[in-house]
């Protein structure tokens, strides 16, 4: 999925050495530039990049920051420098090594500008920087779409600009920036109805425009995905490629990939319907599919007869039954529709999880039986949504309602920042309150956030 570049032999046996130890069966591969430094690293940097069609992160000492920020600005959006706090790669331990790889990992979803000429963002260094962005493993960076910009202005009670930049980084602390400054901050939590907002900085809001940013960074965008591409392309031996479609953006790219990829012909889709979707999750699959000129298979998980007629308690963090069901039920379908050697690609990301973060990108399925392909792991919320966007395919409707992430309508996953736009958006509010069981989860969360009587 990904190469490491280093500048001597002994940083490489240093990085081999950790790469075996925490990367184990991922294909990960170590080079050495010949230990030269100054100039003549800049040049064997820039030279080794340009001829690799795939992902690559630049490891460097602190001896070498100088170098490290000149190849910033020069590299492209599917490399990415990263200095680890020793003087040397080879002088920090095995564990530290790691850390710093999960970081250049989260640097390389980073690498993001702002054109001051252009007045827009642009998917490399070569612009102006973002200020106060925290290169952190769980780091997640995604666009604010449709009325977004409006939510966060509610919350915060200022204007904000629109289409902005969202960059979310531990506990739940969220910023939101207008060009290159964060213009707000927001929290989300567990409990509660509505998320806190802030004004961070008081100056004339910038807007944005999502769609202009695909078209003045297409250079860029198809870089990385000739890269993804470049790494699917390696499991061109298998008989059937299957694709789990829930009608999110991250499912919804990994279709998109895996078509361009191998084909209309040898590309299976399984639509997972668990039985408690959001009622314009359903609709958009079937609209994109006959945009597509695709069919698919319907797994049905049946979550709603399972606490309607089963008698099933609600899911919670502590009892979370339901994620099973949809894994068997969509395992189930992608079996019987099966032929020889099967390809499961999916949607998962290193920002969604810690515990996706540390997922190899090519894994076993829970049965053995196929294998499961990760070809998004690199990339940003935002990159996901620009190339959907490049392809002509919107987003689901809910993103423009304000959502970043969608699942069920009742999972306990569900955050303040979910629960606040499902009540306030009225048209949204009177198809799913029909639901009995929607009716229950929500009883269930306003009981329990102590705001009964006080929104």
């Amino acid at each position: 999925m990904f190469k490491l570049l280093v500048r001597s032999r002994k940083d490489a046996s240093a990085v081999n050495a950790m790469v075996s130890r925490f990367y184990p069966n991922w294909g990960v591969k170590v080079e050495s530039l010949g230990g030269v430094r100054g100039d003549k690293l800049v040049e064997k940097v820039v030279s080794a990049v340009e001829d690799y069609d795939g992902f690559t992160l630049i490891l460097l000492g602190r001896e070498d920051i100088e170098a490290a920020r000149q190849l910033e600005a020069m590299l492209p959006p599917t490399s990415v420098v990263h200095v680890v706090p020793r003087a040397r790669v080879r002088n920090a331990r095995l564990e530290m090594l790691y850390l710093e790889t999960l970081r250049a990992r989260a640097r390389l979803r980073a690498s993001i500008s702002w054109d001051t000429d252009r007045h827009l963002y642009r998917l490399d260094l070569a612009g102006e920087r973002l200020e106060a962005l925290p290169v952190e493993p769980s780091l997640e960076i995604f666009p604010g779409l449709g009325v977004f910009h409006r939510v966060v202005g509610s919350l915060a009670e200022a204007k904000v600009g629109r289409d902005p930049l969202v960059v979310r980084t531990p506990l739940g602390r969220h910023l939101v920036y207008n060009g290159p400054r964060v213009r707000a901050e927001y929290r989300v939590a567990d409990r509660g109805l509505r998320p806190k907002a802030i004004v961070i900085d008081d100056v004339e809001p910038i807007d944005n425009d999502w769609r202009r940013v695909v078209v003045e960074n297409r250079v860029q965008l198809e870089r990385i995905v000739a890269a993804t591409k470049r790494f699917l392309s390696n499991f061109n031996e298998y008989d059937t490629v299957v694709v789990p479609w829930s009608g999110g953006k991250d499912s919804t790219a990994a279709l998109l990939l895996a078509l361009e990829v191998f084909g209309r012909d040898r590309v299976r889709i399984v639509y997972g319907d668990t039985g408690t979707e959001f009622p314009q999750s359903r609709e958009y699959v079937e609209r994109t599919a006959k945009k597509l000129g695709i069919n698919y298979v319907v797994a049905y998980a049946g979550l709603d007869k399972a606490i309607l007629e089963e008698g099933m308690p609600m899911p919670s963090h502590g009892n979370r039954w339901c994620t099973g069901r949809k894994v068997e039920a969509i395992e189930k379908v992608v079996q019987s529709i099966s032929e020889g050697k099967t390809l499961l690609i999916v949607g998962d990301r290193d920002a969604e999880s810690a515990a996706r973060s540390e997922r190899p990108p090519v894994r076993g399925g829970v049965t053995g039986d196929f294998t499961v392909v990760a070809p998004l792991k690199l990339w940003s919320g935002l990159h996901v949504v620009l190339f959907m966007l490049s392809r002509g395919i919107d987003p689901n409707p809910l993103y423009e309602l304000g959502f970043y992430r969608i699942g069920c309508y009742m999972c306990p996953a569900l955050r303040d920042w979910e629960l606040n736009i499902m009540l306030r958006s009225t048209p949204l509010y009177l198809r799913l309150v029909r639901s009995p069981i929607f009716r229950r989860f929500i009883h269930s969360r306003i009981y329990h956030s102590g705001a009964m009587g006080s929104e």
